[in-house]
């Protein structure tokens, strides 16, 4: 399927909105697993990120600032995290500034963004709705270590977000 295609699959905008994103204390939740990973990586920033079929929405968060801490979200055309989605697979960019996909994304020109690396979070029908994503504004080589550290990260936000959905899956 085309990036297209994964964006708008009714499926998969089905399992995203299924979590109760609003919810105070699965936001907290999710803030505390980002603040985890971003220590334990060493990094500024770290997101909980919903990928809808415009928009990237941060669901939680470490590290937030200005104008996208505001907003809570930005259009997929910018976020990593889509791509992390799309290939449902880890995406890793050492030096967003030398990366042929990003090197003009707004958020490394105009933002600072150098260093990225997301893995997808999985509903457990397999559903790739979102991403779970360190980033930082110095270029950094990503070790296998760092991929696993959010790859359990990400198994524990599928947890907490499941336990908060808002429909059963047979619904």
């Amino acid at each position: 399927m085309d990036e297209a295609g994964v964006l708008t699959d009714r499926a998969r905008l089905t399992a995203a909105a299924d979590w109760d994103g609003e919810h105070p204390e699965l936001k907290r939740r999710l803030d505390e697993v980002a603040a985890r990973t971003a220590a334990r990586l060493g990094f500024p920033l770290s997101l909980v990120s919903l990928v809808l079929d415009s928009s990237v929405v941060f669901a939680g968060s470490h590290g937030l600032v200005g104008w996208v801490a505001q907003i809570g979200a930005i259009p997929v055309e910018w976020s990593f995290c889509t791509t992390t989605v799309v290939r449902d697979a880890p995406y890793v960019v050492p030096d967003a500034t030398l990366d042929a996909d990003q090197h003009d994304n707004p958020v490394v020109t105009e933002d600072g963004v150098r260093a990225y690396a997301g893995v997808p979070l999985h509903t457990p029908d397999g559903q790739v709705v979102g991403a779970h994503c360190v980033i930082g504004v110095e270029p950094h080589d990503f070790t296998a270590q760092d991929i696993a550290e959010l790859e359990r990260a990400a198994a524990e936000l599928v947890t907490i977000f499941e336990e908060h959905r808002t429909r059963t899956a047979a619904a």
